[in-house]
């Protein structure tokens, strides 16, 4: 029951807009690299959004991890609860930032560990 609502509790907090977001920067001239600014709860927030929009499931999208060490990423069309079990390193490292978006075909979740 605590899961289920920590993972509502997540979905609603990526849901809402705010203006805290981090700032996602492109570097170089060719547009392929990003950066994402902020802690680790702000990187993983707009990672997910970032491999929500653009259909990126399952891959790491690069950009740091806001003063953390590790991420683990996931996808599930089944369930957000489902995509944040499926993260690499869950249960094996501490969470500094998690997020789980609703994307057009399922929910892409990023996880940023210590």
């Amino acid at each position: 029951m605590i899961r289920f609502a920590l993972a509502a509790l997540l979905v609603v907090l990526v849901v809402c807009d705010a203006d805290a977001r981090p700032r996602l920067r492109r570097s170089g001239g060719s547009g392929s690299s990003v950066s994402f600014q902020g802690g680790p709860q702000d990187v993983a927030a707009a990672k997910a959004q970032y491999s929500a929009n653009r259909q990126i499931k399952g891959r790491h999208v690069g950009g740091g991890y806001g003063g953390a060490n590790a991420e683990g990423v996931a996808f599930s069309a089944h369930s957000a609860q489902q995509a944040l079990n499926n993260c690499c390193y869950t249960g094996q490292r501490r969470v500094a930032g998690s997020s789980v978006v609703r994307g057009s075909d399922g929910w892409y979740a990023v996880k940023i560990y210590w």
